[in-house]
């Protein structure tokens, strides 16, 4: 079965608005020296206050500082830098989103596809 490249690229950028909705948190966690080893007790849940904003970690050495801000531009210089992100809690530890887990397997399984059909 031979599908065109136009279908394809139109399915797989159908798929990837879906997969990363932008979504605004509406809670984060905040504290001002959280330390490189995630530790709860050293942090706050704080509420947001508007519609489109983000979950932010600064990391700058051994510091690192978590709080929510109404924009945001990631930056990473080999681990250290902006870590900015749109889910409820998600500026937690250092682990990857649910959100680019998803869109990653889903780019494999495409690519798989695509070679199989092309």
């Amino acid at each position: 079965m031979k599908v065109s490249i136009s279908t394809f690229s139109t399915a797989v950028l159908m798929l990837a608005f879906l997969v990363c909705e932008n979504q605004a948190a509406s809670s984060c966690y905040s504290c001002n020296d959280c330390g490189t080893n995630w530790d709860i007790s050293k942090a706050s849940v704080v509420s947001t206050s508007g519609p489109n904003d983000y979950c932010r970690k600064t990391v700058t050495g051994p510091m690192v500082s978590k709080d929510y801000t109404s924009s945001c531009t990631s930056a990473n210089l080999l681990g250290h830098g902006i870590f900015c992100c749109q889910t409820d809690l998600c500026n937690s530890a250092n682990r990857p989103s649910a959100t680019m887990l998803i869109f990653q397997l889903t780019t494999a399984l495409l690519w798989i596809v695509y070679r199989y059909l092309f």
